[in-house]
């Protein structure tokens, strides 16, 4: 009967059931985006400047024009997230919202296109089942929610996937790929060592339509080219040790180190040890980064039945008696992933190409598993909602305030709260990671200012550290008057203030001047 009656409500109000989620899809993905996670990571800062000094400047904060790779840290930083949230910096200010919504709409466009795919390949049953999994998946809500840039690879890849799904019944969809391909590669490096491989094997896939209908192939390869152009250029004079260039005002520069090389087998990692870790990380379901994944109890990356799930539906996909030919992207885009964890020294977000595929096969367990339970199929449905719960319970628990240590949150209003004191230099304690990256943002220095005033402890250092510059001191307290620190390094220090985990502090000249800094 429980059966019966949802397929009727499939049947018809499947239009209904798909708003549906796609609203509260949303609403976890965009309510409060601003303020959970409370402050920000010192990766989101730096975008969410590079924004907007790109936006009033032209140049980001190295000095570079229009650049396709930031230097950033010194051994780079993926720039399409910045340059997609220009147009939120110029409307809303640059704010831990206006910084955060490029993600977390792309995460918000990730559930239609996922729905679509898998409609389309397993009809709407199928369809309303993936799209709700993907709703309520810790993983993708998590990587919607804060300003990673490297987090916007999986929605291109989708949107690819979908459209090459599309390209075999209607070939010109085959350029829409190529340009979500092409733009993948500025949302996340480990795009080059996925795309050859799983580009390689579609075209071999897609050879009969390509010799049949060559134009929108062609048309689609040289879209992709003219897209990866740049930024391989880019690869290929940091590989090679070559200058920096400019070209039409854009910028190709040289890094310190390239991060491929630092997170790879091409800078020493061993692929037993990639595996091994990548094993772990599919075992635990977490990485040990707060950022990536609450703990397995809590949700993990897809909860507790994901993993079996997959397993379940990716054998069932290979080996099931229909053929599913409209499978076959995402079936690669799995093995591709599985091929790119062996090279990639693993973490949560460095594979994150893998988890869009594993969520859809673990889908496809689940609708074969709970298929024949029929009207039982009730109460497995409702540990799935209460397995939601615990993960939405910790998340907002550990994400949601003071605490937080990830996120530094009140260290940026405690330094506009010190900036508004106008006196002299303010101190921002080393054990922040990367303490000038916010005072950058929260003062909108301008990025001529800073290049023009930066001292750095080593230039050429993979992952260089700012000793002080205009205004801002991170490296020798004594200098200044005014301190930002935690409660337990200020002792000795008059407290004017005290924000979330951070206090704002005046150095009482008769202590010991090293309190706090060193």
């Amino acid at each position: 009967m429980l059966k019966r009656s949802y397929c009727r409500l499939v049947e018809n109000r499947e239009g209904l059931l798909v708003a549906l989620l796609l609203l509260l899809g949303c609403g976890l993905r965009l309510a409060a985006l601003g303020a959970l996670p409370r402050g920000l990571n010192q990766d989101e800062a730096s975008a969410g400047y590079e924004a907007w000094a790109l936006l009033h400047s032209g140049m980001d904060r190295c000095g570079n024009t229009w650049p396709v790779l930031f230097t950033a840290w010194g051994s780079g930083q993926n720039v399409l997230m910045s340059y997609l949230d220009i147009p939120f910096v110029a409307v809303l200010g640059l704010s831990e919202l206006s910084l955060r919504l490029p993600n977390a709409l792309a995460g918000c466009l990730t559930l239609p296109v996922f729905w679509l795919l898998a409609r389309q390949c397993r009809g709407k049953y199928f369809g309303i089942t993936a799209l709700l999994l993907l709703v309520i998946n810790p993983w993708h809500i998590m990587a919607s929610r804060w300003a990673l840039e490297s987090n916007l690879f999986p929605f291109f890849l989708l949107l690819g996937l979908w459209l090459c799904s599309v390209g075999k019944l209607r070939p010109w969809a085959l350029c829409g790929a190529a340009a979500a391909f092409g733009l993948s590669l500025y949302a996340y490096g480990a795009a080059f060592f996925f795309l050859p491989l799983f580009l390689l094997v579609m075209l071999l896939w897609l050879r009969r339509d390509l010799l049949r209908r060559p134009a929108p192939y062609l048309t689609a390869a040289l879209l992709f080219i003219l897209l990866a152009a740049p930024i391989t250029l880019c690869q290929v004079i940091n590989t090679l040790g070559w200058e920096e260039q400019r070209i039409l005002g854009v910028t190709l520069p040289r890094l310190t180190a390239g991060r491929q090389a630092a997170t790879s087998v091409l800078g020493g990692a061993s692929v037993p040890e990639n595996l091994r870790d990548f094993l772990r990380i599919l075992r635990l379901q977490n990485d040990g980064l707060p950022w990536n994944a609450l703990p397995l109890r809590q949700g993990g990356i897809l909860y507790i039945f994901g993993l079996p799930a997959a397993a379940v539906g990716f054998l069932a996909s290979l080996f099931g008696r229909k053929d599913r030919t409209e499978e076959f992207p995402l079936r690669l885009a799995l093995l591709c992933s599985l091929v790119c964890a062996c090279l990639i020294r693993c973490n949560i977000n460095r594979i994150n190409m893998l988890w869009l595929p594993l969520i859809y096969f673990s889908a496809v367990g689940c609708h074969l598993i709970l298929r024949p339970l029929e009207g039982w199929a009730v109460l497995p449905a409702a540990a799935v909602l209460a397995c939601f719960g615990l993960f939405a319970q910790g998340y907002a628990a550990a994400f949601g305030g003071a605490g937080n240590v990830n996120f530094f949150p009140g260290l940026g209003e405690a330094v506009v709260s010190a900036q508004a004191l106008q006196r002299g230099p303010v101190y921002i304690t080393e054990r922040v990671n990367q303490p000038y990256i916010f005072a950058l943002f929260y003062t909108r220095t301008p990025p001529e200012e800073f290049v023009s005033t930066v001292e750095y402890t080593d230039f050429n250092a993979a992952f260089r550290r700012a000793e002080r510059f205009s205004g801002f001191e991170f490296a020798e307290p004594g200098r200044c008057d005014i301190l930002i620190l935690y409660p337990y390094e200020a002792e000795k220090d008059q407290i004017l203030g005290e924000y979330g985990d951070f206090v704002l502090c005046v150095r009482d000249r008769a202590t010991d001047a090293g309190t706090g800094g060193s």
